[in-house]
């Protein structure tokens, strides 16, 4: 079990954040140069070895840990949360796929973000 982070997930829509502690974080940035241009193909990879908040697509995954909260009370407010979530953490990802594979010898889910 390989661990090297803490995490944070936000709940799409309703953003009720959960602190997953000891995971495997893997950020992988890339480009490719093709003909029509360059193609950017940043992804994540996050190991979970507990099965206490599994997450879904569009989630928000967050390398360590937050007191950020949203302020859902309104439409409105909640744009500006976000905005302000945007440019205090620049580099948070979106849930894309989430694999579980919490049986055998080395049980663990495996999420990729971008």
């Amino acid at each position: 079990m390989l661990t090297n982070s803490d995490c944070t997930f936000y709940e799409k829509g309703s953003y009720v954040k959960h602190f997953v502690s000891g995971v495997y974080w893997n950020d992988i940035r890339g480009q490719t140069v093709s003909k029509n241009g360059v193609q950017i193909s940043d992804s994540v990879t996050i190991y979970l070895y507990s099965d206490e908040y599994i997450p879904k697509p569009g989630d928000i995954a967050l390398k360590g840990s937050t007191d950020f909260e949203f302020d859902a009370s309104s439409q409105q407010s909640e744009s500006e949360s976000m905005k302000l979530f945007r440019a205090a953490f620049p580099d948070f990802a979106v849930v894309k796929s989430v694999n579980n594979c919490m049986f055998g010898g080395l049980p663990h889910i495996e999420i990729v973000a971008r």
